[in-house]
């Protein structure tokens, strides 16, 4: 089972170290919460800095986190170190799964693994937000943040971005059914980071 959560009821006090961060994780909550009940369990995989989970815990919501480092800004709650492939919950312990720009920092050999895994431990729904690159630009402005990242984990392993179509695929052949895809608008997040977004909802019983 899921470790003790953010309870629904805690009150989380917390400064956003930038107006860009406070905004970017607006936006991101307000693509997930639609699809998030009061009292829900929701695990965030790859919570980076914490904010996200934060917010969802002041909607009610239930937030356990999980990363490979720890670099949240936001401390409260439960956090668990993970391996990057083995996430340390039984199957069907939370209601959703959220992956917030996380899958295209992940290997291309262990993403299909993560995604498993991701399915495993949920028992409704998958939720993801990723950067999809459309043109030639948008695969060189990736890269570059993707490289950004590496060096701030201080990892040099190899990371990959996919077109929302080749997510589609994915997602269908891992037998995780794509209820809801959509763009996201390129300016709706930091002005200098006009990527090409695209945010999945995805359902998990038919993938057990």
């Amino acid at each position: 089972m899921a470790g003790p959560a953010i309870a629904a009821s805690a009150v989380v006090a917390w400064t956003y170290h930038s107006r860009g961060v406070r905004r970017d994780t607006l936006h991101t909550v307000g693509l997930v919460s639609p699809h998030v009940t009061r009292g829900a369990t929701i695990l965030d995989v790859g919570c980076g800095e914490g904010y996200v989970a934060a917010e969802l815990v002041q909607t009610g919501a239930a937030v356990t986190m999980v990363d490979i480092v720890d670099i949240r800004r936001v401390r409260a709650g439960e956090f668990r170190r993970f391996d990057g492939d083995h996430l340390p919950f039984t199957n069907g312990a939370f209601d959703l799964v959220m992956l917030n720009f996380v899958l295209h920092h992940v290997p291309d050999e262990r993403k299909i693994g993560l995604l498993r895994e991701a399915a495993r431990v949920s028992r409704d729904k998958i939720f993801i937000l990723e950067d999809t690159p459309r043109n030639l630009i948008d695969r060189l402005l990736n890269r570059r943040h993707g490289e950004r990242f590496r060096t701030r984990i201080g990892s040099r392993a190899p990371f990959g971005f996919l077109t929302h179509r080749e997510w589609e695929w994915l997602f269908r052949g891992l037998g995780l059914p794509v209820c809801e895809s959509r763009p996201v608008g390129r300016f709706s997040r930091a002005p200098w980071q006009p990527f090409a977004r695209w945010a999945f909802l995805l359902g998990t019983s038919s993938a057990r």
